[in-house]
């Protein structure tokens, strides 16, 4: 990734089991704590790009742009309101951009 330019801040996960939690997907806890340690974060031009519905709605719930990718969940509705935009893949959705 360096070599092409690129680097990675930070890494977000959520170790808890509670479904309440603020940080558990699909609430925003973990985006909005990405917010607050990267104040150049701007929502308005983020993506989240996932392959679960419940990633999609972690983007809503953001206020941020959708990107499913169903390599791994084929019988998803490709519809759903949730997404904004479906790629086959990471690769397409790169080559796209």
């Amino acid at each position: 990734m360096e070599e092409s330019g690129g680097k990675i801040d930070a890494v977000y996960f959520c170790p808890d089991l509670d479904e309440a939690s603020p940080n558990r997907k699909p609430n925003p806890g973990m985006g909005l704590q990405a917010v607050q340690d990267f104040p150049t974060i701007d929502l308005s031009k983020a993506i989240m790009i996932g392959n679960t519905l419940s990633d999609m709605e972690f983007g809503r719930n953001l206020g941020i742009y959708t990107i499913f990718l169903p390599t791994t969940r084929p019988e998803v509705d490709v519809k759903d309101n949730r997404i904004d935009a479906v790629y086959n893949s990471l690769i397409e959705f790169a080559k796209a951009l």
